[in-house]
């Protein structure tokens, strides 16, 4: 199986021993990021979703590139600002946000708020009534679908957002303390069917325009989030989904209803860019089964026990032996740090390296890292056929 930079990470990892390594190819990231701007019009608005992989590395190069940021936390906020994001070019999403952290926001000069409750839109529109400003704000729309879930909800209750009904309630005096620019509607993700997609944001613009009208505000934004895919069986550092097709189809959607489209990618923004290597420990057969115990896995790539679904992964060594089926495993005590099966060369042996391609989103910030205190996986960034080893950024 194809490895990009097989060579140079080779290299690298043969002065290392155990642990887990992210490599994050920066150059072609940055490819990616302009690939995207330049498909992007005046009518899209993209965001960097921090959520997806929070290195300092990134998070400049995407503002660097034209990225707004998108932060769901008050640790993102301060990581964002650190890189030195303006508070003006960032969102404020995320389902808790406490009075205290509100009011950071906004003393901060935030750009938008997106507002899950009418709690929020009572503490926010306090604020503004306390200050003489109108805090611009997006309220989240929690809609009924049919036709399965997602880790954004899909089909099920969740914490994001409200139903249209529930936005009824709103206090109309509020309107004279708060800028509601639009709707935000993102409850499905990692799709990567154009027709599906644009049925979710024909549906979700629908309910906007319906909503604006029923709470007398204008419909100047739709923010859909993101929930672009990508396919977790390929090597390649390009997303299976063309972004030209999707700019077409919001195009439309934002010349249909007269506004401005807000996309907060993530996982397709950097997700092929990422590559995680650990080594293999121990090998033994057991119930005729090959098994590879790593020096790393959920406690650094927690995706395949959250979703049954693995990385592609290959050997790091070259090899032209026959290939076999091995079922691959982390260090951790529990039967869930299991990374997947694959086929690998037959003379694998402890001491090799496995590398998981389409690891540069939700890697090390969504797994569990201290479960054993096994050693923290490190980062390395990939620049000009070198490698930087990064440092700790927690």
């Amino acid at each position: 199986m194809p490895l990009p930079y097989r060579a140079l990470i080779a290299d690298f990892l043969a002065n290392q021993t155990e642990g887990g390594f992210f490599f994050y190819l920066l150059d072609d990231l940055s490819e990616h990021f302009k690939k995207l701007k330049a498909a992007a019009g005046s009518y899209l608005q993209l965001w960097y979703a921090c959520k997806a992989n929070p290195l300092p590395d990134i998070i400049k190069l995407a503002y660097a590139h034209g990225f707004n940021l998108d932060v769901a936390s008050i640790g993102e906020f301060q990581r964002a600002a650190a890189c030195g994001v303006a508070p003006d070019k960032m969102i404020a999403t995320g389902p808790a946000k406490s009075a205290a952290y509100l009011t950071k926001l906004l003393d901060a000069g935030i750009n938008t708020i997106v507002l899950e409750s009418l709690s929020q839109a009572k503490i926010v529109a306090a604020w503004g009534q306390a200050h003489g400003k109108k805090p611009p704000v997006l309220l989240r729309l929690q809609l009924p679908w049919d036709g399965g879930s997602s880790v954004l909800g899909g089909q099920n209750l969740t914490p994001f957002g409200l139903p249209p009904k529930d936005w009824e309630a709103f206090d109309p005096c509020w309107l004279n303390h708060l800028e509601i620019l639009g709707v935000q509607n993102f409850q499905w993700g990692n799709l990567n069917d154009p027709q599906r997609l644009s049925y979710i944001w024909q549906t979700a613009a629908t309910a906007a325009q319906r909503l604006a009208e029923k709470l007398n505000f204008s419909l100047r934004v739709l923010d859909i989030g993101g929930g672009l895919g990508l396919d977790y069986a390929s090597l390649a550092l390009e997303p299976v989904l063309d972004f030209k097709v999707v700019a077409q189809i919001l195009q439309k959607i934002s010349t249909d209803f007269n506004l401005q489209i807000w996309m907060e990618l993530g996982r397709y923004a950097v997700g092929p860019y990422g590559i995680y290597a650990a080594q293999v420990i121990d090998r033994k057969t057991v119930a005729a089964t090959e098994i590879l115990v790593l020096s790393g896995g959920i406690n650094h790539i927690a995706r395949p026990a959250l979703t049954k679904e693995a990385f592609p992964g290959s050997l790091v060594r070259a090899s032209s032996a026959p290939l076999q089926k091995f079922q691959v495993h982390g260090p951790l005590c529990t039967a869930l740090d299991q990374l997947g099966t694959f086929t690998l060369p037959s003379d694998v042996h402890p001491g090799d390296w496995l590398a998981f391609m389409q690891a540069g989103a939700y890697g090390m910030t969504e797994a569990m890292p201290f479960f054993l205190c096994h050693p923290l996986a490190q980062e390395v960034a990939i620049l000009e056929q070198r490698c930087h080893l990064l440092a700790p950024h927690f």
